[in-house]
């Protein structure tokens, strides 16, 4: 287990600052982002890396050092001490900055070899970044990340801002104004390989329709936003009429979904194609269970081609109330050219919820299990196993943290044709 320690043990002292060396006054500030920006747990799929040089290294944590990183968080005072610190250190590499650059002044004379004044100004930028994430942190509770997916070929690059916002503790379902590894994994297979996504139209018939997806529990918005701005540098989409449906239920979580949805698409974004849409709209899964279906509105008047899901199945009845919600919303099987709709989920597999995970695979029947000459049904077309490491930290090759299991299930009719 690593022993996590407080900024005000772990820094090196305010009045000593000018003796440390650039690599371990990097070395604090990665420390630092690693307290107070933490990297989504879960969120990284194991593949091969090339080594990182030590600069970029950053503390090891396990899933069981996630409390102690949190209270550490919610210590008003060694935030306080990290901000003045911060605040320090900015000030004595504007000195540095300034010697630097004076042709009076050798800097042989100041004790401090030639690299610490090469890398001045990327100290100067990782600090005045995480002083203004700790101002924030510590007025309102919220992190906001920047997201980063790419294919392997390099080819592909999509990025989204989100922001979290605090959970409400007397409402058990606003965790979704967190983001979750599952979303974080979606999204990276998603634009590694869209077509696999059914993102791929090449059909001359299939080009005349609109297309419509729909992302369930969409939280944060990581998985319809990567998806919008995904389709935005597809060929195949360039003139396409296309509708990304973001759904949630509780209130605080729609309204920083929104919120999200602004900062990745403002108004006056010309680059957005006019023919593409992403939109929010509130949906009650439970309101499908009855024997009186919802009446549908607005942007879930229309059948979807494909729909999302990341880490949504965490209470019993989830997974029954999703496939009735599925069987009015997932668009049917037709005739002709389209490729069939398809309900992408992905679930971490969680110690504590292992019965609500199993749900999954009770309620939706496995596609070799059921009977071709049966009624229509949501089957179980494919499962994949995906591991991931805790916090993605890798050196020389290898990664230190400990496991996350998901488990990606394509889900679609019965009789449709894959």
């Amino acid at each position: 287990m690593t022993v996590i320690y407080p900024p005000t043990i772990h820094l090196p002292p305010i009045a000593k600052i000018a003796s440390f060396s650039a690599a371990q006054l990097l070395d604090a500030l990665n420390y630092l982002h690693f307290l107070y920006k933490p990297e989504v747990r879960g969120s990284r799929r194991k593949r091969a890396r090339a080594p990182e040089c030590d600069g970029n290294r950053k503390p090891r944590l396990r899933h069981e050092d996630d409390s102690e990183v949190q209270v550490i968080q919610s210590d008003a005072f060694e935030r306080s001490y990290a901000m003045r610190w911060l605040t320090a250190l900015i000030a004595q590499l504007e000195v540095w900055q300034e010697l630097s650059h004076s042709g009076d002044v050798c800097l042989d004379d100041v004790g401090k070899p030639e690299s610490t004044f090469a890398h001045t100004e990327v100290l100067f930028q990782q600090a005045a970044s995480l002083l203004a994430i700790c101002a924030g942190f510590s007025a309102t509770g919220t992190v906001t990340r920047k997201f980063t997916f790419g294919s392997i070929d390099n080819q592909r690059r999509v990025e989204v801002q989100l922001t979290d916002i605090p959970v409400d503790n007397d409402d058990y379902g606003s965790v979704g104004a967190q983001t979750w590894g599952g979303a974080c994994v979606l999204a990276d297979m998603i634009v590694e390989d869209p077509e696999r996504f059914g993102l791929n139209l090449s059909s001359s018939d299939a080009q005349s329709r609109r297309f419509n997806i729909l992302e369930l529990g969409a939280g944060t918005g990581l998985v319809s936003l990567v998806v919008a701005k995904l389709l935005h540098i597809l060929p195949s989409f360039d003139n396409r009429e296309v509708s990304v449906v973001a759904t949630d239920f509780y209130p605080s979580v729609l309204a920083n979904l929104g919120s999200n949805i602004s900062a990745n698409f403002p108004p006056t974004n010309d680059h957005i194609p006019s023919t593409h849409s992403i939109t929010t709209h509130i949906l009650d899964w439970s309101s499908f269970s009855t024997t009186t279906s919802p009446q549908l509105d607005g942007g879930l008047s229309y059948p979807f081609d494909v729909v999302f899901g990341a880490d949504i199945i965490y209470e019993v009845d989830h997974a029954p109330w999703i496939k009735d919600c599925l069987k009015e919303l997932l668009r049917r099987p037709c005739e002709g050219t389209l490729s069939p709709a398809i309900f992408h989920l992905v679930i971490p597999l969680r110690p504590t919820h292992t019965f609500e995970s199993s749900t999954v695979e009770s309620v939706f029947v496995k596609a070799c299990d059921i009977d071709p000459k049966g009624d229509i049904d949501l089957v179980i077309l494919s499962k994949e196993s995906i591991t991931c490491d805790a916090h993605g930290d890798f050196v020389q090759g290898r990664d230190l943290g400990e496991d996350v299991e998901y488990i990606y299930y394509k889900i679609g009719w019965s009789n449709a044709q894959l």
